[in-house]
């Protein structure tokens, strides 16, 4: 996050939205690195300034009042128009200088990111990428509340609050070393491919997710399977030739290109399809680097994999 832009935010807001978010004082103390009793100083300050509690102090954790609602959506507020204001302030430096905010997700690293990182160094020198790997849902949470000038996220639901640059879909697969016994299957079936070893992404994940809700039969019958929240570990498996897995194409991107995974697409005709994005926040107007940047982002995913609903790379 932008140091400045962070600076806007009252500290006081900030831990109140990580006990909104987390449900307790000690794991916001976790994952922010502040002690528990300053968290606690800071909550009951704001109670007091307001006169009424902002949470409701259970046994198994904090739940917000209608109150803590009402603030809430007043610290969404604050960092919204810190993060326009920031934008302003950008657009009056130029494109040629800046910090850019980018969401991204695990499967990206080794492919994507790079990639990004180093064409937004060759043509724009002065623009600082800050690039957090998280969860789709974490992605489009941070870019409503404008902690994030754009998002290569999955599966995002349609918003007014949300501007779509691009989206393709991209069926799922199962990917497998050349040498693998599914690798001479034209297009295995969900039945076959639990068979083997397999890698199972956990529900954390955004494909676990979609095959859960049509599929959840495929986790309950391999006898010699594994259940990581890492992309990349879950590739590292199968490369190793252990185990195969199913994912999306894009997932695997780098790793087929050098050949050293097969894509093969699924034939069970029910399987979803998983939909990548690039998204920025509709109602935070765009500075000339964020506009150039998510032109930046948008032409290498047409050239990786062809203009929106096209399904193939130009």
């Amino acid at each position: 996050m932008v140091v400045m832009a962070l600076h806007l935010v009252p500290r006081s807001i900030l831990y109140f939205e990580h006990v909104a978010q987390l449900g307790s004082i000690q794991a916001a103390s976790r994952k922010i690195g502040i002690s528990a009793s300053a968290i606690h100083r800071q909550i009951v300050a704001i109670e007091e300034a307001v006169g009424e509690p902002l949470f409701e102090r259970e046994a198994n954790g904090m739940t917000l009042t209608p109150t803590g609602y009402l603030m809430l959506e007043l610290a969404r507020d604050w960092r919204i128009d810190s993060a326009r204001l920031w934008s302003t302030i950008q657009e009056a430096r130029g494109v040629e200088q800046g910090t850019i905010r980018i969401a991204a997700m695990d499967g990206m690293v080794n492919g994507l990111v790079p990639e990004l990182v180093h064409a937004l160094a060759g043509r724009f020198p002065k623009i600082q990428p800050e690039i957090e790997i998280t969860s789709p849902d974490a992605a489009v949470k941070g870019l409503i509340n404008g902690e994030f000038d754009l998002a290569v996220v999955v599966n995002v639901a349609e918003q007014e609050k949300l501007k779509v640059h691009w989206s393709q879909d991209f069926p799922l697969g199962c990917i497998c070393t050349k040498d693998h016994p599914l690798a001479q299957r034209s297009g295995p079936k969900l039945a076959e491919i639990i068979l083997h070893p397999i890698v199972f992404q956990s529900s954390a994940l955004a494909i676990r997710k979609l095959l859960e809700l049509r599929h959840s039969w495929i986790f309950e019958r391999p006898s010699a399977s594994v259940v990581v929240n890492s992309i990349q570990l879950m590739k590292q498996l199968v490369v190793s030739g252990s185990h195969v897995a199913i994912t999306s194409e894009l997932d695997a991107a780098p790793e087929i290109e050098t050949g050293a995974l097969m894509f093969l697409p699924i034939k069970n005709q029910d399987l979803f399809e998983q939909k990548f994005s690039v998204v920025s926040n509709a109602m935070i107007p765009e500075n000339a680097a964020t506009t150039e940047v998510l032109s930046l982002t948008t032409d290498i995913m047409i050239r990786r994999y062809g203009s929106p609903g096209s399904g193939t790379a130009e």
